[in-house]
């Protein structure tokens, strides 16, 4: 397995795999945002095939960071190739870039009911910060 930065070739296969993360969400809309939504985006591969991708943006406040910070905005291995080290590679990646461009902190987030996405976390070596409750009003 290689995780490299991800490029314009990896396009349909990561609009694939951020439909498979994001399912409630329109395909063709995560992958018309690909290219604005993601900052930096790195990709494993295994026999030739993306099998995982990781992106980041940077925002001007991260819950823990003194200033603006990447964050984890999605990460998706597929289900074949879970519990083998991929998620743990690109994060590495992530971290790795983060660092060489000088940031001190790296966000990221999980819904609350979501036990899977808590437990990677804190065994990556991610310690909650906050929790919040996110609220929203029509006004139309």
């Amino acid at each position: 397995m290689i995780v490299r930065p991800a490029g314009p070739d990896d396009r349909e296969a990561w609009a694939a795999m951020r439909a498979r993360l994001w399912p409630e969400e329109d395909p063709e809309a995560l992958a018309e945002e690909l290219p604005d939504a993601v900052e930096i985006g790195f990709v494993a591969e295994a026999e030739g095939r993306p099998v995982g991708f990781i992106e980041l943006a940077v925002r001007n406040y991260a819950e823990g960071a003194n200033g603006p910070a990447p964050y984890v905005e999605g990460i998706w291995v597929e289900p074949d190739r879970r519990r083998r080290g991929v998620a743990r590679a690109l994060l590495a990646a992530a971290e790795e870039w983060a660092r060489r461009e000088g940031y001190g902190h790296l966000g990221s987030d999980a819904l609350l009911d979501n036990e899977a996405s808590d437990a990677w976390h804190r065994a990556a070596g991610f310690a909650e910060v906050e929790r919040l409750v996110v609220f929203g009003k029509r006004i139309d």
